[in-house]
């Protein structure tokens, strides 16, 4: 019963062309454009992804980078944060 909630729920918000975003970290900002989820009860997307830090785009210390080209990537690693936990710099 739990498992059907589950994958109803992911359904309807890893759709193909959602356009997701969450902060990662207090200044660290994830983009995610889902390009097709025909594995979501694999629990795997294929998605663009980009990482920003807002304050450093905001004060032109960095630009804004580009959605990098669409991966296969697990729904539970797509926001995971490797840096610092008060933000900074984003690792490449």
């Amino acid at each position: 019963m739990f498992a059907r909630l589950r994958h109803y729920l992911l359904r309807r918000k890893y759709v193909a062309g959602a356009r997701l975003t969450q902060f990662l970290a207090p200044d660290v900002r994830r983009e995610v454009e889902i390009v097709d989820a025909a594995e979501l009860a694999e629990g795997y997307v294929s998605a663009r992804i980009r990482t920003w830090n807002v304050l450093y785009a905001v004060n032109g210390i960095a630009a804004m980078p580009e959605f990098e080209a669409a991966r296969r990537v697990a729904i539970t690693d797509l926001w995971n944060w490797t840096g610092q936990p008060w933000g900074g710099p984003v690792p490449k």
